[in-house]
């Protein structure tokens, strides 16, 4: 009777779902972590435009640095029909999945949608079978930035895509006032939030400081975490190495990005400690991925000197004089590595062992874990083994710090997974609670292990 009850409760609960008994691997979120970078697949033809180089060689320089910095994931943009087979080719190379925001697809552009959307009857058949059956392209990019308006549209692309191609999920990047409702309004198995937080000196545009662009990140990865609560869906965040420049600018010999007086400094690349901060910050707010926007910068162009002032609204933050901003991208213009993708590949080095745990860990509100600022620390439950688990981040983005943990009188050990010692902890003799300390660069993180009676 007792065996009969067990076997007869999966019945009944595929039952009450209904629609579960058809559920296919499309519906379901993606089984790993992406530790990936963002390409924009027209700015590869620009610099080989410019460096007078076959498109091809300058996508494989890219690519090879993206494998030598432990990335596993590209999201590619504006991507070629014709250039997809051959792209997924070379990413199968190098081990790297493949997710691809089809130029032929955007929820956002309105002909595309007349007579019923019968314009995607044709193109998604095609994509698809040009696709094949490779395991390397794990998915589809709907649509880049869609606004609620457009999120009846990525519903319908998602149907569409699941009919056709039922083992690979669908997504899109929203930005921060859109993304807490994708969960509501669609049944994407995978929601991205992109955030880039390190605007310009005095920027009125956004935040700007230490405090505003921590706090921008974290509250809205949070919200994003938030509005999925205990759904289906997972998380992804999508963060920055860029700077962008309306108005006069140009490279300088490092490939770094310069404003010239009279330019508008949007957005500034991230420090090596940003670059950290941001991967560690996003994991530890229970996201389960990370991809960098951008691989590839604006080709160079001597005519971006010469540009008026850039016609803003707010004249009083324009350039006076030339300003670094720093690299442009993860690489440079050349195809060459910069330090914040060797910082990058640095972080996902020491994350990659840790990626199937990532998958499976789920924000507790155990109190068995504090820090003392500036660290923060967000615990975590292996729901397989019960094992509890807590991510640190110094939120120090200038210096190391030594990060003070505390932990309740049932933890016995405390194990520093990524630099693979134990925490040393002092007992306190009244409560039995116990202290530890470890060192953090500026912006980095760890992922503890505790162990309890």
């Amino acid at each position: 009777m007792y065996l009969g009850k067990i076997l007869l409760a999966p019945l009944i609960a595929l039952l009450a779902t209904g629609a579960s008994a058809q559920t296919v691997p499309a519906d379901l979120p993606p089984t790993f972590v992406p530790l990936g970078a963002y390409l924009s697949w027209e700015r590869t033809v620009a610099c080989a435009k410019y460096y007078d180089i076959d498109q091809w060689q300058d996508v494989t320089t890219r690519l090879d640095a993206l494998q030598a910095n432990h990335v596993n994931l590209l999201w590619v943009t504006n991507m070629s029909e014709a250039d997809l087979p051959r792209l997924i080719v070379e990413c199968e190379k190098r081990n790297m999945r493949l997710l691809p925001s089809m130029g032929a697809v955007e929820a956002k552009i309105d002909w595309r949608w007349v007579d019923d959307g019968s314009y995607y009857d044709t193109v998604l058949p095609r994509i698809v079978k040009a696709a094949g059956d490779s395991k390397t392209l794990v998915g589809w990019v709907l649509s880049d930035e869609p606004l609620v308006e457009h999120f009846p549209r990525l519903e319908t692309l998602r149907r569409k895509f699941r009919e056709l191609d039922p083992k690979r999920f669908c997504t899109a990047v929203t930005m921060w006032p859109q993304t807490p409702q994708v969960p509501v309004k669609t049944k994407l198995p995978l929601i991205c939030i992109d955030l880039y937080p390190f605007f310009g000196p005095d920027d009125p545009n956004g935040p700007h400081t230490d405090a505003a662009s921590k706090g921008y990140f974290r509250r809205n990865a949070l919200k994003m975490m938030d509005a999925i609560g205990d759904g289906p869906a997972v998380g992804w965040v999508m963060g920055m190495c860029f700077s962008d420049i309306w108005g006069p600018r140009k490279y300088d010999a490092q490939g770094h990005l310069i404003g010239l007086p009279g330019s508008y400094l949007h957005w500034r690349c991230p420090t090596l400690a940003e670059m950290r901060w941001q991967v560690w910050e996003t994991f530890r707010v229970g996201a389960k991925g990370f991809v960098c926007y951008t691989l590839a910068p604006e080709a160079p162009n001597a005519e971006n000197a010469t540009l008026p002032p850039a016609d803003v609204a707010w004249k009083e933050v324009l350039a006076t004089k030339e300003t670094d901003l720093g690299p442009n991208a993860l690489t440079n213009p050349d195809g060459s590595v910069t330090p914040q993708l060797e910082e990058l590949g640095r972080v996902y080095a020491q994350l990659a062992p840790h990626a199937d745990l990532i998958l499976r860990l789920e924000r507790s509100e155990e109190a068995l874990v504090e820090v003392d600022a500036p660290a923060q620390v967000q615990t975590f439950i292996d729901p397989e083994t019960k094992t509890l688990y807590a991510i640190v981040v110094n939120d120090d983005l200038h210096e190391s710090r030594g990060a003070t943990l505390r932990v309740g009188e049932s933890v016995s050990t405390v194990i520093d997974l990524i630099r693979n010692h134990d925490v040393p902890l002092t007992k306190n003799a009244q409560d039995g609670s116990a202290t530890g300390t470890m060192t953090l660069a500026a912006g980095d993180g760890t992922l503890l292990k505790i162990s309890y009676r």
